[in-house]
């Protein structure tokens, strides 16, 4: 049995039916659908012309949100009022805060640095008289308001530095034995001190060297205890260990390590014996080189632990060995 082939009727039939349908589609778009497609158009032209707008207004400019207790106060960069409560964008550089609202609340004024980072300023106007505290009183759910977004920033700040520098999460620590704390230097970053008699020293370094996650030798610690080898003197000795006895001038209860060499460096450990009253059971790492003429110089001075802070320009690959010895 054969198929039938389609006639040239049934062709003309579905030619029939498509111009027919679109001939219903043109009658469909009325004056009032052309108009719709106009204004989407507009509208369309016009959201994408003020994001364009905003993007160029934004550009090189750091996302800024103000907001001061209470809301009615006024607020002032480098002169040029700013609203209250508003986020702003400001090109990166230095600013005058200031923030005031009447007589009977400070003025709050600081100098502050705008970076590319998002910035928030957040603060409130303390009571100068009673007039003032019953203002804020008054006022409360404002500052509460504002005393909340401080605690979520300083919380956010904290665990970002946290990230940023592993080794806080296990700060401060105090015992009897030693204490182990942190303060921020000029550029925000943390300096550890460790404080301890010399007999527990190595307690407070053998705790250090637990810290998961921690790279040491990165840290800036400062050891605050008494450092007899701060200063060294200079002498032609050519054996390692007797140019370093020498040049801290050490009784013989004083224990050298057996030399080691690392990418022309030679470091090895100081410390007293056990056996001694007053033993110096902290081993403190040093590291010499032979300079130009072929003699002994001391790097850096001898510390518990090296860094890239304690011991600059030298290879933070080169502490990690002579801190493991």
């Amino acid at each position: 049995m054969t198929k039938k082939k389609s006639t040239p009727k049934k062709k003309s039939e579905k030619t029939s039916k498509i111009k027919s349908a679109a001939k219903n589609l043109a009658k469909q778009s009325t004056p009032r659908s052309r108009a719709a497609i106009i204004i989407a158009a507009v509208v369309f032209a016009v959201v994408l012309i003020y994001s364009i707008s905003i993007l160029i207004y934004r550009a090189g400019k750091t996302k800024t949100i103000i907001q001061f207790a209470p809301n009615s106060a006024t607020i002032t960069l480098n002169d040029t009022k700013v609203n209250n409560g508003s986020t702003t964008w400001l090109i990166p550089g230095k600013y005058h805060l200031k923030v005031e609202y009447n007589k009977h609340l400070e003025i709050y004024e600081e100098d502050i640095e705008i970076t590319n980072q998002t910035a928030e300023l957040y603060g409130i106007l303390s009571a100068i008289d009673n007039e003032g505290r019953e203002f804020i009183e008054q006022h409360r759910q404002e500052y509460a308001k504002v005393e909340g977004m401080v605690g979520s920033l300083l919380e956010r700040r904290g665990a970002k530095k946290k990230e940023d520098y592993p080794i806080l999460n296990y700060l401060p620590i105090n015992t009897s034995l030693y204490s182990i704390s942190y303060q921020y230097d000029d550029n925000n970053r943390p300096v550890v001190y460790v404080k301890s008699d010399p007999y527990y020293l190595d307690v407070a370094v053998a705790k250090m060297k637990l810290f998961e996650d921690v790279e040491l030798e990165s840290q800036n610690i400062v050891f605050l205890n008494e450092n007899r080898f701060e200063s060294y003197q200079q002498n032609p000795i050519t054996d390692a260990k007797k140019f370093i006895r020498a040049a801290y001038q050490l009784p013989d209860n004083y224990i050298i390590s057996e030399p080691r060499e690392k990418n022309g460096y030679t470091y090895t450990n100081i410390y007293i014996d056990g056996k001694e009253k007053n033993a110096l059971y902290a081993h403190y790492h040093i590291l010499i080189k032979k300079n130009s003429d072929g003699a002994w110089e001391v790097v850096s001075t001898p510390q518990p632990i090296l860094t890239i802070y304690n011991t600059p320009n030298v290879d933070k690959e080169i502490l990690k060995t002579i801190n493991s010895y």
